[in-house]
């Protein structure tokens, strides 16, 4: 999969900075920070074929999906978002805001 126009994550929380992965996960999958608007959210995506879309419940995030991952990414390209309210704001905004925003953010 190619590399998409969004800023890569690295460290605490990324592909790149998480203990325990599957052998050879990295190599599929990368952390972005994509902007929806009013937040962004750190999203892992990798594989290839039609999109899939994986979200966790609070309070899990991307990691949740971590043993699926690999085996669904041969088939599909996974988009797998940490909640919203786990990401960082573009500006400063109230938890309201943040809430209202999860599903437009995961639309």
């Amino acid at each position: 999969m190619a590399l998409l126009p969004f800023p890569r994550i690295d460290g605490f929380g990324s592909v790149h900075g998480v203990p325990t992965l599957p052998h050879g996960f990295g190599d599929v999958f990368e952390s972005y920070r994509i902007p929806t608007g009013e937040v962004e959210l750190h999203a892992v995506v990798g594989g290839e074929g039609p999109p899939l879309l994986l979200l966790g419940g609070w309070p899990q995030n991307w990691y949740l999906w971590r043993d699926v991952m690999l085996p669904l990414a041969r088939s599909f390209t996974l988009v797998v978002p940490d909640p919203a309210a786990s990401a960082s704001p573009t500006s400063p905004i109230g938890a309201t805001t943040r809430e209202r925003s999860v599903a437009t953010s995961s639309a």
